[in-house]
């Protein structure tokens, strides 16, 4: 009983930042070809992540494709495949394919509704052209909600328990990986409290370290004892499916 204690106690330390911590520098933060794309090496799954943002712009003239869809991008990255033609920063999605999700159609309407509403959206699927050429067809597979409905700098990682117990600090429990990258890294700890949330939600958020992981927004910090881990501006949390 001891024993199991003080690993439970090992484990929730993880994710409580040392008392001293200083901002340093992101071995994340650049883009590079060290990231690799999708299809090459992807064996931690951490490809085809997506931003999704409604075309809330107002035009004058309307042409059918102003004011109406959806924009995705993929997260930390700065072009996306949108179809046939050269990368861009961001795609025009006319349609979006909940099927994958196994949601009722009255759930989907309800993520869409809220993008229209400004609550952004990071999924993960595949992002082909339209049948018809015009724009694109995102097919979601996977839906991660975000704690608060700002967009917030910082790099996106998807945070995992990965087992390791230690009997000194720093312990590198955690496992991050640079989403659309494959780079990944060990880490001593995760730092919520800059998403501004409420405690409940942060505690919550923990939990999920230790099942479908945690996809956190923010920057490389270090601690006291010399370990690394990494702050939240804002941290997105896996929706279960099918959502019924």
């Amino acid at each position: 009983m001891l024993r199991a204690t003080l690993l439970s106690a090992l484990a929730v330390s993880a994710l409580v930042p040392a008392c001293t911590t200083s901002q340093t520098e992101d071995e994340f933060a650049d883009e590079t070809t060290a990231d690799g794309e999708d299809g090459k090496g992807d064996s931690a799954a951490a490809f085809t992540y997506y931003n999704l943002l409604p075309d809330s712009r107002a035009c004058f003239y309307n042409d059918g494709e102003c004011g109406v869809g959806y924009f995705v991008s993929r997260a930390n990255r700065s072009t996306t495949q949108c179809g046939r033609g050269p990368a861009q920063s961001q795609c025009k999605v006319f349609t979006i394919d909940w099927s994958g999700t196994a949601m009722p159609e009255s759930v989907a309407k309800s993520y869409e509704d809220g993008l229209r509403e400004g609550r952004p959206l990071l999924v993960r699927g595949t992002l082909a052209p339209a049948p018809d050429d015009r724009g694109s067809v995102l097919s979601v597979t996977e839906i991660w909600v975000a704690s608060s409905p700002e967009w917030v700098d910082g790099v996106f990682t998807l945070v995992h328990d990965n087992g390791i117990r230690c009997i000194k600090a720093p312990c590198p429990s955690l496992t991050e990986r640079k989403l659309n990258s494959n780079l990944s890294a060990q880490i001593s700890g995760i730092d919520l409290e800059d998403s501004g949330v409420e405690r409940d939600a942060i505690d919550r958020a923990h939990e999920q370290v230790y099942g479908d992981g945690l996809i956190i927004v923010g920057y490389r910090y270090s601690d006291r004892t010399g370990g690394k881990g990494r702050t939240a501006n804002k941290f997105f949390t896996k929706a279960p499916v099918p959502l019924r």
